[in-house]
C-alpha cells in the first residue's frame, strides 16, 4: 500500500476509559479532528460504570458531532470460557492438587562395586575434579559436565566406537585446533573424547550400560524426605485477539467496503450446526452441543477485503507513559495505527487532569471483571464500589476452579485461592504512601506501580502490558 495514500476513514478505537474519553473531548473541543466513526468492542463482561460511561459519551459527544459509535462483539466472554464446547480462554492462574515428591537429601555411591558408573566417578574423584561421599545435594544428569552430551554416545558403546564417534566431528588434520569456527562440532568432538578419556581412566573397555540401582547415575539416596508441593502456571492469552481485535476489524471492513461472503457449509460440522467437540472427542466424551465454529448455523460467512488501496487510519489512545505499548503487528493492509495523544505530548496523569477540568473525572477503567491481572488494588474497588459485579465475579471463580481435561485448577487470583478468599485487603506500603504525596507525577508514577496497566484492556495492548498481535 502507497504510503502517500490518504486514509480513506480515520477510526477511532474507543474504549470508555480515561485515554479514550480524553481524545473524545479533545475532537469536541477541535484540538483533534472529526473522525469518522468509533468502534467499541464489548466483551460482555465490562464494569456497569463503563457501560455507563459509554452511553454518556455516544450522547453528550459522538451524537452532536454527527461520530456514529459502532458496538460490537465476538461473543460474551465469561459465558464462553465456561462453555466446554468452545475452546475459550482467558489468563487465569493455575495450580495444581497437591501432591507429595520424595527430595534427596544427601547422595553416596553405588553400592554395587562392579557398577561401571561408579567406577567412572572414582576416576573423576581421584583427579581431584569431584568428590564422591561429600555431596549433599547433585544433578543426577551432570558429571561435573562430563556426560552433558552422553545423548551422543550410546551406552555400552565400546571404546572403538567411541573414537570413531569422535572422528566424526574432529577438526580437519590441516586446521590448528584453536583455528577450528564449527562450535557445535568442536563442542561435540570434545564432549566425546573427554567421554573416551573418563571410560579408559576408569579401567572400562566400553561405556557403561544401563544399571537399576544407580538408575545409570553411579550415585542412590542414602538419606530423604517428603514434601507436599503444588506446581503454579498461567494460561496464554488469547481474550484480547478473539474479543477485542477481531471484531474491530471486522467493523473496519465493513467501513471501507468490505462485503459479506455468500454463506459456505460448515466443514467442521458439515453443515449440521452441531457436533461433538474435537477435544471433548479425545477425551471419549459423545456429548453432541452446538458447533463453536459456525455458531450453531451449518454455515460460515467472512467480512471480505476491503478494495485495494483503500485502508483506514486507526486512532489508538496510548498515553506517553505507555510508550512501551506501541507496536505496529496490529497494522494490517487496510488498517494503520495512529497515536493522537503521543502526537500531543500528553500522559496519563494530564489526561486525568484535563478529564477533570471538563467535569468528567469518575472514568472506570475498561477491563473486564474477571480479568487475571487486575491487582489486589483493583479487587478491592470492585468489591467495595460494585457490589453486585463482585459477587457475579466470585460465582465465576468457582464455576472457572474445574475444566474438563485439565490436571490444574483455575483461578482468578494471583495467589491461586478462591477470590472471596484471596488476600486482597493485603497493601504495599507504596499504596498507604501514596496519601501523603502532592506530587502528580509521583502520585501517577505510585498509581502506577500499583494498579499495573492504568487504562484497562487496550485492544491493541493486553493488561499484561505487552501489546496484541
Amino acid at each position: 500500500m502507497p504510503t502517500q495514500t490518504p486514509p480513506a476513514l480515520r477510526i477511532m478505537s474507543f474504549g470508555a476509559g480515561v485515554q479514550s474519553i480524553t481524545q473524545a473531548l479533545l475532537i469536541q473541543d477541535g484540538t483533534l479532528e472529526r473522525p469518522d466513526a468509533a468502534i467499541f468492542s464489548d466483551t460482555g463482561w465490562e464494569p456497569q460504570g463503563v457501560y455507563d460511561m459509554l452511553d454518556r459519551v455516544e450522547r453528550e459527544i459522538f451524537q452532536p458531532l454527527g461520530i456514529p459509535l459502532y458496538r460490537v462483539n465476538n461473543g460474551v466472554i465469561q459465558d464462553d470460557v465456561l462453555n466446554p464446547n468452545k475452546m475459550r480462554g482467558i489468563p487465569g492462574f493455575t495450580a495444581s492438587k497437591p501432591y507429595e515428591v520424595e527430595v534427596v537429601d544427601r547422595w553416596g555411591i553405588c553400592p554395587d562395586e562392579t557398577c561401571g558408573w561408579r567406577k567412572l566417578r572414582a576416576a573423576r574423584a581421584d583427579t581431584g575434579v569431584m568428590s564422591l561421599f561429600t555431596i549433599e545435594t547433585f544433578d543426577l544428569g551432570d558429571m561435573d559436565g562430563l556426560f552433558e552430551f552422553l545423548h551422543l554416545i550410546p551406552l555400552g558403546a565400546p571404546l572403538s566406537e567411541v573414537d570413531e564417534i569422535a572422528a566424526q566431528w574432529a577438526p580437519p588434520s590441516d586446521l590448528d585446533e584453536d583455528d577450528y569456527e564449527d562450535d557445535d562440532c568442536e563442542d561435540d568432538y570434545l564432549a566425546a573424547t573427554r567421554i573416551a578419556a573418563a571410560v579408559r581412566q576408569a579401567g572400562l573397555d566400553r561405556v557403561p550400560g544401563p544399571h537399576d540401582i544407580c538408575d545409570s547415575t553411579g550415585l542412590v539416596a542414602t538419606a530423604s524426605h517428603t514434601e507436599i508441593r503444588r506446581d503454579f502456571g498461567m494460561l496464554n492469552r488469547k481474550c484480547t485477539q478473539t474479543y477485542k481485535l477481531q471484531p474491530i476489524l471486522e467493523q473496519v471492513r465493513l467501513l471501507l467496503g468490505g462485503t459479506v461472503g455468500e454463506g459456505k457449509v460448515c466443514r467442521y460440522c458439515e453443515g449440521k450446526g452441531e457436533r461433538v467437540a474435537p477435544w471433548r472427542a479425545k477425551r471419549d466424551e459423545t456429548e453432541i452441543a452446538e458447533c463453536s465454529v459456525c455458531e450453531g448455523t451449518g454455515t460460515i460467512s467472512r467480512v471480505g477485503q476491503p478494495p485495494a488501496g483503500v485502508w483506514a487510519e486507526q486512532w489508538i489512545g496510548f498515553s506517553t507513559d505507555e510508550i512501551g505499548r506501541v507496536s505496529n503487528r496490529g497494522d494490517t493492509r487496510y488498517s494503520r495505527s495512529r497515536y493522537p495523544l503521543l502526537e500531543l505530548n500528553m500522559s496519563r496523569q494530564q489526561c486525568i487532569d484535563y478529564l477533570n477540568t471538563r467535569g468528567w473525572g469518575d472514568v472506570v477503567k475498561s477491563a473486564c471483571l474477571g480479568c487475571p491481572f487486575k491487582n489486589n488494588a483493583e479487587w478491592r474497588r470492585l468489591r467495595d464500589t460494585d457490589p453486585e459485579g463482585w459477587a457475579a465475579t466470585v460465582a465465576f471463580d468457582k464455576a472457572y476452579r474445574d475444566a474438563p481435561g485439565m490436571n490444574h485448577q483455575r483461578f482468578l487470583h494471583a495467589s491461586c485461592l478462591p477470590l472471596d478468599e484471596a488476600p486482597i485487603d493485603v497493601k504495599q506500603a507504596r499504596e498507604w504512601k501514596a496519601s501523603t504525596v502532592t506530587d502528580q507525577v509521583y502520585a501517577a508514577r505510585l498509581a502506577l506501580a500499583d494498579e499495573g496497566d492504568p487504562d484497562g484492556c487496550s485492544p491493541y495492548a493486553c493488561r499484561s502490558g505487552s501489546a496484541a498481535a
